[in-house]
C-alpha cells in the first residue's frame, strides 16, 4: 500500500526505490536520520545508539521525536499480520492507495 497523502505531498517511486535499495545519500540529513530510526525501531530497537539519538536530536525537537516514534509504532503493528500470513490483498498483486478522511478513518 502507499499512503495517498504521502504521494500527494511528493512521494514518488524513485524515492521509494531509493529507500528500499538504501541509496539515500542524496536525502537531507533529517530524512536519513528518520529512516535510520525507523529501521532500528522495526528491526532491533536496542540498536538505537547514543550517536543515532544525538543525530535525531540535531534534526528534530522532542515533540517531533515522540510523533515519529508513535508513527513508526503505528505502522509497525501490521508486521505481525504479514509475518503470520493473515494480511489480505485489496487488489491482488497491485498497490493500493491508503487514504483517510477528516476523522482519521480509512477510506477505500
Amino acid at each position: 500500500m502507499r499512503l495517498a497523502v504521502a504521494r500527494d505531498a511528493g512521494l514518488d517511486e524513485t524515492t521509494v526505490d531509493a529507500v528500499f535499495t538504501s541509496t539515500t545519500d542524496a536525502f537531507p540529513g533529517a530524512h536519513r536520520a528518520a529512516l535510520a530510526m525507523a529501521d532500528a525501531m522495526m528491526t532491533q530497537p536496542s540498536s538505537l545508539s547514543d550517536e543515532m539519538v544525538s543525530e535525531l536530536h540535531r534534526h528534530f525537537s522532542a515533540a517531533q521525536l515522540v510523533e515519529l516514534t508513535l508513527d513508526i509504532m503505528k505502522w509497525n503493528a501490521q508486521k505481525v499480520a504479514v509475518a503470520l500470513g493473515t494480511d489480505v490483498w485489496l487488489r491482488t498483486g497491485e498497490l493500493t492507495d491508503l487514504a483517510f478522511d477528516d476523522n482519521g478513518d480509512w477510506v477505500r
